[in-house]
């Protein structure tokens, strides 16, 4: 397994590649926003921007209301050339029926990019636990590659817990592996952590891979 790569630095559009959302996104078109807690995209369309947040308005029927300040999105944009992943965190829910939500955006990448860093922007829901204990930690996966995660958890862990980890990857489909911290920040009140994969079965493997492969080619 390659080495995975937390992303450097906590603060807003610090890392080379960073763009600033007003001068990518344009007011009126439409966007894909991806809540931690539900497996499909929504679609939605741009009400205003400023230099590091967007105001989205939902086109779809929501049935649930599971979006708050401070929950982790993704949000996929695409012009005539160009596909923009965008990672950011709720500011504030204007509305939610229709959905409106100003979102602030931490980092904005060219699927090019992407590819370069061989990770993925994800937002999906985890299960974590210190292995020798019976607690179960939630985490939210914030991107994932071939070598390792990125989530944001409010628990302390270290780099000698040996961690196995529980991703709902749709409806059905779960990732399982062991892993062990190698990068940690603490950012405001919860903890980003870089979690490398050390042992995966050969089923758990080929999910992860085919995961990976269906991202690459949902992103085109």
């Amino acid at each position: 397994m390659a080495r995975y790569n937390l992303d450097g630095g906590t603060g807003l559009f610090n890392a080379l590649g960073n763009r600033n959302p007003a001068k990518v996104v344009k007011l009126g078109s439409g966007v894909d926003i991806k809540h931690f807690k539900m497996f499909e995209y929504i679609n939605a369309e741009v009400l205003g921007k400023t230099d590091d947040s967007i105001k989205v308005e939902a086109k779809d029927v929501l049935k649930e209301t599971l979006f708050f300040p401070g929950d982790h999105v993704v949000v996929n944009y695409s012009n005539t050339q160009d596909l923009f992943v965008m990672d950011g965190n709720i500011n504030h829910v204007y509305d939610i029926n229709p959905l409106i939500i100003d979102v602030k955006i931490n980092k904005v990448e060219k699927l090019k990019d992407l590819r370069k860093h061989e990770r993925f922007y994800v937002s999906l829901m985890a299960n974590i636990r210190v292995c020798g204990t019976s607690k179960l930690v939630f985490a939210v996966v914030k991107n994932m590659s071939s070598g390792g995660i990125k989530i944001n958890c409010n628990e302390q862990l270290t780099t000698e817990d040996v961690l196995e980890v529980e991703i709902l990857l749709d409806r059905t489909n779960k990732l399982v592996f062991s892993g062990a911290v190698v990068r940690k920040n603490k950012v405001n009140d919860y903890y980003e952590y870089g979690i490398e994969i050390r042992g995966i079965s050969e089923n758990n493997l080929k999910c992860l891979y085919h995961y990976l492969k269906w991202l690459d080619s949902d992103y085109r």
